[in-house]
């Protein structure tokens, strides 16, 4: 009985025995399979990293190869930038007076290895000429470059995009005391800088665009609120170029505040102005001559932001019965006009602390210097701001490059 026992005891041992090997096969040749499936995912892998590097090798030299093609705006940067370097190189060269200019040609940029020549970055059959006129404003220069492609493409000033259209009726631009004026209730003159919209009040001769703020910056503020002895109490006296209105203008240009509304421009948007003289005489409400010369008795010279004059907000109206300060039809067909008071920097004949403001409903309010307003910054632009883009419209501002 003992052998039978030992016989079937060997037999399941055995059995057993069979059933492990066979486990221990099978688990090897799961791990047999899962390595060789590990080893085609690192072949397909490696092939796939191997097409993609090929193909990367094969976009380099085709570059190497295939010309690339700029944008005219790109070309402009490139004259620009060469521009730039050049006089960098050549500083002797930049012109030393205010308001000099230099020009140079792409053609010496290349011979002096600032850039390639002008067909290395065109189309195909695309001629082009460029140069870059340098002016000296202040302590800056000034780098305007002009790119032009014929047909193709032309660099445009600002100011030659905004004169394209003259109006002799209705709303638009006119020509008037040999500047170009807006006037009318709606016209298309918003100008999009850095800081905010701006209105293009008029074009003077010299090409300059003249830009008021659509929106106040900062607080009400009194015009001046000094004592006047003619008076006899602190009334303010109406001299512009010693008032508190001038004082806080120039103070936010030099030194804005970024957290109490008082940013008038960027450090990008005084690169593109110009110092210029401001019209500050003083006229009786009841002065019919429109012409600027009343205003411009008594100038204040190399101001590079101020408040605007009397005659320029007469003249933005097209209202026919709008000749002086003193009528009420000033209001009218007026695109100047706007929900809240602010001051002109025009003063009155009449009292040495009487001053003008524009009221919320567009007329003209003789004040005391020391009443509240708000300020619409006046600048000027210089005639080389190129047009990049825009129809003047408030949804589609004009664009400067």
């Amino acid at each position: 009985m003992a052998s039978r026992f030992n016989i079937v005891g060997k037999a399941n041992k055995l059995k057993t025995e069979q059933v492990a090997d066979d486990q221990l096969e099978e688990e090897v040749k799961k791990t047999q399979e899962k390595q060789q499936a590990k080893k085609k995912m690192m072949l397909f892998m490696g092939i796939i990293v191997g097409l993609l590097c090929l193909i990367l090798l094969i976009l380099f030299v085709s570059s190497l190869f295939i010309k690339k093609v700029y944008s005219y705006e790109e070309i402009e940067t490139v004259i620009k930038n060469a521009s730039v370097s050049y006089f960098k190189d050549h500083p002797d060269l930049l012109p030393q007076m205010d308001g000099g200019i230099v020009e140079i040609e792409v053609d010496n940029l290349v011979s002096a290895e600032k850039m390639k020549p002008l067909t290395e970055y065109t189309k195909e059959g695309v001629l082009c000429t460029g140069r870059t006129l340098v002016e000296k404003a202040g302590d800056e220069y000034l780098y305007t470059p002009y790119l032009d492609c014929g047909e193709n493409f032309t660099t445009v000033e600002l100011y030659k995009k905004v004169t394209e259209k003259v109006v002799t009726s209705g709303y638009g631009l006119y020509k008037l005391n040999n500047d170009y004026v807006y006037r009318g209730e709606n016209v298309d003159n918003y100008v999009q800088l850095d800081e905010g919209l701006w209105r293009i009040v008029k074009v003077n001769s010299n090409n300059r665009i003249m830009l008021i703020k659509e929106l106040s910056v900062g607080n009400p503020l009194a015009w001046d609120n000094r004592y006047n002895s003619e008076i006899g109490y602190s009334s303010g006296i109406n001299n512009y170029s010693a008032s508190r209105v001038k004082e806080y203008i120039d103070k936010i240009y030099d030194n804005p505040k970024e957290n109490l509304n008082e940013v008038m421009l960027s450090s990008n948007d005084k690169q593109k102005i110009v110092a210029y003289t401001l019209c500050t005489g003083k006229r009786d409400i009841n002065e019919k001559d429109n012409s600027g010369n009343i205003e411009c008795s008594q100038v204040l010279n190399n101001q590079k932001v101020g408040l605007l004059s009397a005659n320029d907000y007469i003249n933005a109206s097209v209202d026919s019965n709008c000749n002086s300060l003193a009528d009420k039809s000033c209001s009218n067909y007026n695109y100047l006009k706007e929900k809240y008071n602010w001051w002109l920097v025009t003063a009155s004949t009449g009292a040495s602390d009487k001053v003008y403001s524009i009221t919320d409903n567009g007329r003209v309010s003789l004040l005391s210097a020391v009443s509240f307003a708000y300020v619409r910054p006046v600048i000027y632009l210089n005639n080389k701001v190129l047009y990049k883009s825009g129809t003047g419209t408030k949804e589609d501002p004009f664009i400067l490059k």
